[in-house]
């Protein structure tokens, strides 16, 4: 488990969870829709692994909702990564981007899908991870 900005006791806390703010449902949103980048297109695939792990670092501190969400993010994009890389060797092997393809794929509509969840404000929750935060 890494805790690189571990969050500070609170005595403030009574234990409820408080309903999510709209900017915390778009940080939450953001760590998601980060997967989009993923797709070949997009000159920029290093920041899918960027963006969730930025917001994980800066709302640790702020808020358990977007820190929920991020955690799960960064872990589903860190499967993103291994994936596309081997994606990248197979494909190079094969002379295809077929590959390539279905890693995007599958990181968009599950991002967007987790993205939606965070826009209602609903807890999120991969099918498939790589549990390295939490």
């Amino acid at each position: 488990m890494l805790t690189l900005n571990p969050k500070p006791r609170g005595d403030d806390d009574d234990g409820k969870q408080r309903p999510p703010q709209p900017v915390e449902k778009g940080f939450a949103a953001l760590a998601h829709l980060a997967g989009l980048f993923w797709i070949p297109y997009l000159p920029m695939p290093i920041l899918a692994l960027v963006i969730p792990f930025l917001i994980l670092q800066f709302a640790r501190v702020h808020s358990q909702f977007v820190e929920q969400h991020a955690v799960q993010a960064v872990n589903f994009q860190l499967l993103m990564g291994s994936l596309y890389l081997f994606a990248m060797v197979a494909g190079f092997a094969l002379q295809s981007m077929f590959l390539i393809w279905w890693v995007a794929i599958g990181s968009t509509i599950f991002s967007m899908w987790e993205g939606a969840k965070a826009i209602n404000g609903w807890q999120s929750k991969y099918p498939l991870t790589i549990k390295l935060f939490k």
